[in-house]
């Protein structure tokens, strides 16, 4: 793999246009590109069918930072994502903390990044690009 650098502007648009089952930037430019290896199908229809609703990323950085008490540094974060996923089984890509901090400026309206859909994190007193994030009030009662 090759490392190339993108402003935030250019990551947000490329993981705007992800979808269901695409973990890295890479599946995604592959798909966008014409240049993508079809999925396969899992192995074990029945365990996949019996799996339930899919846990996103954005859940996962919410379970961890409940678990940290609802506030958190992005390093501390990190290491509890990686937590949370490891135990349940789900994938942990190299890029793991560009997803994190994706979730979070997806999800909170204090980010240009944010998609208008979930708010349920914000950064501590205000302010982006200082490494501490919170849960809204709401999200922490759930």
């Amino acid at each position: 793999m090759r490392t190339i650098q993108i402003s935030t502007g250019v990551f947000a648009k490329i993981w705007a246009h992800r979808i269901d089952g695409e973990e890295d930037e890479n599946t995604i430019l592959e798909r966008l590109l014409g240049i993508a290896v079809p999925p396969r199908a899992p192995e074990n229809q029945e365990d996949f069918k019996d799996r339930g609703a899919k846990i996103r990323w954005r859940d996962d950085v919410k379970s961890a930072l409940i678990s940290l008490g609802g506030r958190a540094s992005l390093n501390d974060l990190y290491d509890r994502v990686r937590d949370v996923r490891r135990k349940a089984g789900r994938s942990l890509p190299k890029n793991t903390e560009a997803i994190v901090r994706r979730e979070l400026e997806y999800n909170s309206e204090h980010s240009k990044a944010h998609t208008g859909r979930f708010n349920w994190f914000r950064p501590a007193e205000g302010k982006l690009g200082k490494g501490v994030w919170e849960l809204n009030s709401a999200e922490h009662a759930q």
